[in-house]
Order: C-alpha cells, then sequence, then structure tokens
C-alpha cells in the first residue's frame, strides 16, 4: 500500500511539474537565457509560460523555439503535445526581431496558443522578419488578445492568419472587447501575401463586449483571389453589451479598399447579434480618421430597415407553421 502510494505521489509531483508555469523574472534579456526563468530553464514544451509586469523578454536569433528547432530569424510556439501556451499579463513586454510564429508543423497536431491580456508584443525584424503568422505551414495556432497592444513596423510589418510558410495551416486571431490595440502595415486572412502564394485556413474572430478594439493594417486582403484552398472565416459573437452605434472591426488606415472577401459571409449580409440587433457586415465603412470609405464594420442598419428585418422572420416563421 506504501509503495502504491509512494508511486502515486511521484506521478502527482511528475504531472504538476509538466504543467506549471515557468515565468519571466529576469528585467531585460533573452528568452534563451535559462536563468531568466523561474524554473532555471528555458521552456519546455509541456509549460505554462509567463511574461510578467515590468519585464522585457528579447526573441532574438538564439532564443530558441517551443517544440521546434529554430531555424533563421524565426521563434516559433507550436508542440505535438499541445500544451505550451504563452501568456503575456500587463505590463510585460516582448521584442520580437524576427518571425514571430504560433503553429508550425508538418502536420495540423503541431499547435501553438498565445493569450495576451496586458503588455507589448513588438515586431521590430527589418524586411521578411517582421512578421505574426499565427497558423504556419500546417500547424494549428491561436492568437487571443483582450489587453495590451501589438505594435508592428509602420511600412512592413504583417499580420497572416491561417498561411504562411507552405499550404495548409489553420490559424485563428481573437479579438475580446475593447481593452486590446494592434497596429500591421499588412493584414492576410486564409492566405500569404496578394497573390495568395500559399493558402489555408484563417478565422478573424470579434468577441463584442460593450464594443471591440479594432485590427488597425495599411492594406487587407482577405482569401484575396477567391482560391479554392484558401478559406477567410469571419467570426462574431456578443459576451457582454452591445455599443449604441456601428462596430468597426477592421481600420483599413491605407488608401485602397479591402482585397477579398471572407467565405462565410458576403459583403451585404446581415448579422444579428444577441437575436434582437441587427447589423450589415460592409467593407465600405469611413472609420478612423482618414475619411475613406474602406473600413471593415457591422453598420446598424436604418430604422425601416430594421422594421423590414423583422417583419420577413414574422413571415417566415408563419410559413413554417
Amino acid at each position: 500500500m506504501r509503495k502504491c502510494l509512494g508511486i502515486l505521489l511521484m506521478v502527482c509531483l511528475i504531472a504538476s511539474s509538466a504543467f506549471a508555469t515557468n515565468s519571466w523574472t529576469a528585467s531585460t534579456g533573452s528568452w534563451g537565457t535559462a536563468s531568466n526563468w523561474s524554473r532555471g530553464w528555458v521552456p519546455a514544451d509541456t509549460e505554462q509560460i509567463k511574461i510578467n509586469g515590468g519585464t522585457t523578454c528579447t526573441l532574438d536569433i538564439d532564443a530558441g523555439s517551443i517544440g521546434q528547432t529554430p531555424t533563421g530569424n524565426k521563434f516559433t510556439i507550436a508542440t505535438s503535445t499541445t500544451q505550451a501556451t504563452l501568456n503575456i499579463v500587463s505590463g510585460g513586454s516582448i521584442i520580437s526581431g524576427m518571425e514571430m510564429q504560433v503553429g508550425d508543423g508538418s502536420s495540423s497536431s503541431y499547435v501553438g496558443r498565445v493569450n495576451q491580456s496586458g503588455g507589448t508584443v513588438t515586431l521590430s525584424g527589418g524586411t521578411g522578419n517582421s512578421k505574426l503568422e499565427v497558423g504556419y505551414k500546417l500547424g494549428t495556432g491561436s492568437y487571443t488578445i483582450s489587453g495590451g497592444s501589438i505594435v508592428g513596423a509602420a511600412t512592413i510589418s504583417q499580420l497572416m492568419v491561417g498561411a504562411a510558410g507552405a499550404t495548409g495551416g489553420n490559424g485563428t486571431f481573437t479579438v475580446q472587447g475593447t481593452g486590446g490595440s494592434m497596429a500591421f502595415a499588412y493584414l492576410y486572412v486564409g492566405v500569404s501575401n496578394a497573390s495568395a502564394a500559399y493558402t489555408g485556413t484563417g478565422t478573424l474572430a470579434f468577441e463584442i463586449n460593450g464594443g471591440v478594439s479594432a485590427i488597425n493594417a495599411g492594406s487587407v486582403y482577405i482569401d484575396p483571389t477567391d482560391a479554392v484552398a484558401a478559406v477567410a472565416n469571419l467570426s462574431v459573437t456578443k459576451t457582454g453589451a452591445l455599443p449604441t452605434g456601428n462596430i468597426i472591426l477592421v481600420n483599413n488606415t491605407g488608401i485602397n479598399s479591402v482585397t477579398g472577401e471572407f467565405d462565410n459571409i458576403a459583403w451585404g449580409s446581415t448579422v444579428s447579434l444577441g437575436g434582437q440587433t441587427y447589423y450589415t457586415l460592409t467593407n465600405t465603412y469611413v472609420g478612423g480618421v482618414d475619411g475613406l470609405a474602406n473600413d471593415i464594420a457591422l453598420v446598424v442598419p436604418e430604422p425601416a430597415t430594421v422594421a423590414l428585418l423583422g417583419f420577413g422572420l414574422l413571415a417566415l416563421r408563419r410559413n413554417k407553421k
């Protein structure tokens, strides 16, 4: 009996160790330095990883990667165990001088996750490296931001959701509420670039709670060539109070129109939030300070339109009886 208890205790200790949080403890320094971490080693595949407030972690070329062997100017969060998660909290800072990849691998079993509730992620790399790639190669990636900021270089930074490096990636970028701030030069959903060199499944998700923070991007491409292998999805859900007016989802800060369209919902479609409040999805909204009609938004219809929608739904219900 004592032997069994001893074995059980050992298993519990191993399990708790495997899923414990490895927190960044240095004020500044390199990710790849073991002494900068609370557990005395660079984070392992099965750990929860936390970048604490008031600290700065630099992803330099020798930073290492989670679940992957680092190659070139890349930092990857992807593990076949699907356990490792990077958490960035208030006051925490990550400076990435390379491609930051969330989800990468030879199969979809490689999963990467980032949760940002505060702090700052700076994409400071040069041409070709100032990228946040969610769902790289065949991997599955998710990035959720509820607070803090992602700051990309003004003319070269890229947010790629669902395709980069190879065809077949699956990525989801989720904005929760109004606490986050995001700025990129380019936004690609379901594709790796304007010509769709690589394709995959990309989802932009917005969770409305009193409103939602818009993604700011100078150029916006959503499955621009309508490639067969590319899927670009939009998900909008109500998790709290709805705002009284229109809701900007993507603030197109450039002079060009949005290129492409979501696969699961067309421009001009009606979106219902909360079961009663109806919006129209548009890519020609005038938002921000540029005065250009090229932003993606949910627009509250005119009262007469809402009345017609209600009448149509009532007629549909009667016909079904």
